[in-house]
């Protein structure tokens, strides 16, 4: 980062000396002793050097955007708002399923979705920053799902999620924003049919079911064990 710092300073030092000597040889317009053909010799060698210099500060800089947020996608983050990304929030739901069933506890997964198709950036990082702040447990955690749905993970939560879920609806009507949100949520027990792609389709429908009945919503579904866990010994 720093060597990339010092060329981009070099660049932008050399970008000046060639500005410098181009307003030099328009001075020397008026020495008769300097022919026509030579000024447009250098003129024309000097703006061809300045024009090589910026096209370079631009790339220099345009690199080092661009590997920015590579090495956002490659930590598995969101771009946009720095959370982490679908991939990474999948992954994340199929481990707590298995502990889930493993140690015998409730699950909770919550999606909050806008209810339009596009999201400007401005209003995403805005709404990530405010929903961070209701992740208090280091278990938890709050992920973008899609271009404009947040995912959170509660393991070891219960139904009383509901009232983290009002207070989301509540927040995101503070900020003032041109959109309303629908949330889905259901917390899920330690049952045998618990896995990564029944919860994430459950909550889904759930987040669609808000969005259908007219969104600004919340659709909330608490499971009971029908049968008896994998961890049950008789």
């Amino acid at each position: 980062m720093k060597s990339q710092k010092a060329i981009r300073n070099l660049l932008i030092l050399a970008a000046g000396v060639m500005i410098a000597l181009l307003c030099s040889v328009l001075l020397l317009l008026q020495m008769a002793w300097v022919s026509s053909i030579l000024f447009w010799v250098l003129l024309m060698t000097l703006s061809a050097s300045a024009g090589l210099v910026y096209f370079l500060v631009a790339f220099t800089q345009s690199f080092k955007q661009l590997e920015m947020r590579l090495d956002i996608i490659n930590t598995g983050k969101d771009s946009v708002t720095g959370l982490p990304d679908p991939h990474k929030f999948e992954a994340r739901v199929d481990v707590e399923c298995r502990r889930c069933v493993r140690e015998f506890m409730p699950l909770t997964l919550m999606y909050v979705g806008f209810d339009t198709e596009q999201l400007e950036d401005s209003v995403a990082i805005d709404v990530a920053e405010n929903l961070m702040h209701e992740v208090y447990r280091p278990g938890d955690m709050v992920a973008k799902v899609d271009s404009t749905t947040f995912g959170f993970i509660l393991p070891s939560t219960n139904e009383l999620v509901r009232q983290l879920a009002d207070r989301c609806l509540d927040h995101i009507r503070l900020l003032e924003i041109n959109h309303t949100v629908s949330i889905g949520i259901c917390t899920f027990q330690p049952t045998s049919e618990l896995n990564v792609t029944v919860a994430m389709k459950h909550v889904d429908a759930l987040l669609k079911q808000a969005k259908t009945e007219g969104g600004n919503r919340v659709v909330a579904d608490a499971q009971e064990t029908l049968n008896p866990p994998v961890t049950y010994s008789y």
